[in-house]
Order: C-alpha cells, then structure tokens, then sequence
C-alpha cells in the first residue's frame, strides 16, 4: 500500500483569513474607516522577530508603509524622512532585484499570462540615484513609495483570492489608489450625486436663502451615507471617500468650467464650501485629504496654468478664511505647518505661490519667521535659474564692437597761462556712487578658471 506525505508549509499567519485582514489593514480597505495600519505593521514586526525568513513582497510593503506612518506623525526631520524613504525603496528594488530569476521561473500559475514582472523603470531609476547618485527630493521619495505600494499591489496582494482558491472580492486590475477602473461604478453614482447638490445649490444662492435655511449640503451628505455606509452606524469607507475627493478635485468639479488666469474663485467657494464642511463634520481625516489632493493636482504639469491656480486658491481659502476655521478645528497651526514644510522643501512656482498666500493670512509675528524663511527659499530658485549663457553674451559684445566707431582726437596742449585746478575729492566720490553696482564693460570680460571663488569664501558656510 502506498503512503500519502502530506506537504506542510510554516507560515507566520495563522490562516488565510489572517493574511487577508492584514492586506485590508494595510491598504485601507476596511469599511469602517478606521486606520489599522500601525497595528499591521507591528503585527509583521512581531512574525520577522519569530521568523526571520518572510515574503519579500510582503516585508517591502511593511516597510513602506511603515514609513509612511512615521512621516504622518509628523515628528521627524526632512533628511531623516529622506534617508527613511530611501531605505525602504532601494531594499525592495534591491531585494526583487536579487530573486528576480526566482521569482520568473516560479510563476504561479494562476497569475495572468504576459504580464510583466518588471517593476516600473521609475523606481529603478530612483533606486540607482538613491545608490549611485545625488539623493532625490523628498517629494519624489514619496511618488516613488506610492508607486511601490502600487506595484506590489498588482502584483502580489490582489491575487491572494486565487492563490487561496476563494472567490475574488477585489478585482486584480485595479488597487486601493486608482479610482479609474472602478468597475462597481462608484464614481458614476458620486458624480450624479454631486451634479444634484450642485443644482440644488445653485437655487439655493439664487433665492438668497439665509444659512440656517440652506439643506443643500445636509441632503447631499446624507444621501452620501445612505447609499455608501455599510451600515445606519457606519461611515463609508476609506476607498469611498478617496473615490469621492477624486471627483471633487481631479475632475474638477471645484472649479469654475470657464475658469480663466486671474478671475476670481469667489463664486466656486459659495457653491462648494457648505458641502465641504458638512463632509468635514462626518470624517475627521477628510480636510487633510482634501488639501494633500488639491496640492498634488496644483503641482502636476498635466494640469492647465488656470486650474493650477484655482487649486492653489482653494488651499489658500481651506487654511485661512474663517468659514474653515470650524473645520481645521485645534490643527490649524499644525496643518499650516505641515503644507509650509512640503512648500519650502519641494520649491516651485506654485508651492512659493501657495507659501505666500498663507502667510499672508497670518498673524504679524508668525508670518515674519515664514516670510524670511520663504524669501530666502525664492533667492535660492532665483539663483539657480539665473544660469548666465556665455555665448549669447560674446556675440553681443560683439555686435556692440562692431557698432562701435572710434574716432581718435589730438588733444590740442593747454596754454600755459591757464592755471590747471585740481578735481575735487567730493566730485570724484560723487562720480564713483553713480557708478557703483554691477555694470558691463565691453571687451573687458575676464573669463574664469573652471573651479574658481571669489575671495572670503566660506567652505564651510
């Protein structure tokens, strides 16, 4: 008779059923919008400490998560930021790196066939600056770690259904941050919802109703829970809030259809601030979502000059006028802190815009230090983009020589009855303020040697 071996295999989860709440509590997939991340984390933490060997997908995903969780609290320091999202990144490349011939030769089977097992090229590039080259920007530190969760998304938690062989409750071709595959129509019913509000709203201005007696916002807020709540004593989740700043903000729906360059964002705040705030009420994370969405969508370059501005404009508004200072609640400094911070360190036209339109709401002593701090933060661009064309300053003087005709003058000899005065010290010094200044000399440019710095320079400064 033959003997059956079964085949055991040591997991650090007790069952499936355990791995796919982890999976939630990591991607923000619960229903009842609480944020169980930290607790994911230490919970992987607590299974490397008693096995040392884990899934590399999994390990990656822990850490960047992790990091993203220590750069919410808020406590450390930008270098400290960078050097932790640069870590997390080049362990992950560098780890699929190493088994990538693993990895290809034990494709599961039930994975789809042609799909790449490629992590995009942008994270290998930013691995191989992180490694071989200067440090990225914090601001693409953390597009890169967003990435990556992505990626590993695709690739590795949404299949875990068909790995376990029970039936797929998320559709492996879309993830927790890409609202534009969502096949249950979700942000079909969003919109219409919002396009109802809108006209509701639009009566409500025209009849000239008094605030008390504007329901515009309230109904839409409670159609929102009754069609997306789980359940009467459930807020919707996560993903359904995400799905619905997508459609305020990336679609614009915010702003002004004809919004042109300069026209004012009066009208767009009188429609949509009520419902904003009435959001804000039933979700405490949602004014910082808000912001974090608006300011990304203000600095993509896929977006037009006027809507770049209708956003920054929306950040002013949200972090200085009095009709949101309900809602920024006991946070308000910290929440200004926190935008002025990423404005500084990420600079750019629109974020140096941004910068200037909150501190100009500020209170005198506050937005000295923010003034001083953004005016040198505006010398630095100014610096670097006065980059001096060396060519285009040759042919010039060139053009002015040859322009030049000079006529040369025997000076006829004085007589030598005429007494000769002295120039005064006065005149000459008034003559030398007037000139005093940087100011061009035609054929007396000296060029300098590669390496070259002006003397009493500081290394060390």
């Amino acid at each position: 008779m033959m003997e059956l071996h079964s085949r055991f295999v040591v997991t650090p989860w007790r069952s499936r059923q355990e791995l796919m709440q982890l999976r939630r509590d990591l991607y923000g997939l619960n229903d009842d919008n609480v944020d169980r991340r930290q607790g994911a984390v230490n919970k992987v933490l607590a299974w490397r400490a008693r096995k040392e060997s884990l899934p590399l997908l999994l390990e990656s995903t822990v850490d960047v998560v992790d990091v993203m969780i220590q750069d919410e609290k808020g406590v450390l320091d930008h270098n400290a930021k960078r050097l932790l999202y640069a870590t997390a990144i080049s362990r992950f490349i560098t780890g699929y790196l190493d088994t990538q011939i693993d990895l290809t030769r034990d494709r599961p089977s039930w994975f789809p066939p042609g799909k790449a097992l490629q992590p995009p090229l942008s994270l290998l590039e930013v691995r191989h600056c992180i490694v071989h080259r200067q440090m990225p920007s914090l601001g693409e530190l953390k597009r890169s770690a967003q990435t990556a969760l992505t990626w590993l998304w695709e690739w590795y938690w949404a299949h875990l259904e068909a790995a376990f062989g029970l039936p797929s409750s998320t559709p492996s071709s879309s993830h927790p941050f890409n609202h534009d595959n969502d096949s249950s129509g979700v942000s079909d019913r969003l919109h219409s919802l919002l396009k109802t509000y809108l006209r509701d709203r639009k009566s409500e201005i025209k009849a000239k109703r008094r605030g008390d007696l504007c329901t515009a916002a309230n109904n839409a807020v409670a159609a929102y829970k009754a069609r997306f709540s789980p359940s009467p004593t459930t807020p919707p989740s996560a993903a359904t809030q995400a799905a619905l700043l997508g459609v305020l903000v990336q679609q614009s729906l915010i702003l002004p259809a004809d919004k042109k360059a300069g026209s004012s964002m009066s009208g767009a705040f009188l429609v949509w601030t009520p419902l904003l705030l009435a959001f804000a009420v039933e979700s405490a994370s949602f004014v910082a979502e808000l912001l974090a969405l608006v300011i990304n969508e203000m600095n993509g370059e896929w977006r037009r000059e006027e809507e770049r501005e209708g956003l920054c404009e929306w950040a002013v508004h949200a972090l200085s006028s009095r009709e949101w200072q309900g809602a920024r609640a006991g946070q308000e400094r910290a929440m200004r802190e926190k935008v002025l911070g990423e404005c500084m360190t990420e600079l750019g036209t629109w974020n140096m815009r941004l910068a200037e339109g909150i501190i100009s709401g500020m209170e005198d002593g506050e937005a000295q230090l923010w003034r001083a701090i953004l005016d040198a933060g505006r010398s630095e661009v100014e610096t670097e983009v006065m980059v001096p064309d060396h060519t285009r300053a040759v042919q010039e003087e060139k053009d002015e020589d040859a322009k030049m005709r000079v006529e040369v003058e025997v000076a006829e000899p004085l007589p030598a009855e005429e007494d000769v005065q002295p120039v005064d010290n006065a005149e000459l010094s008034d003559a030398t303020d007037k000139i005093k200044g940087p100011h061009k000399v035609v054929g007396l440019w000296k060029p300098k040697p590669i390496g070259w710095l002006p003397e009493g320079w500081d290394e060390d400064a």
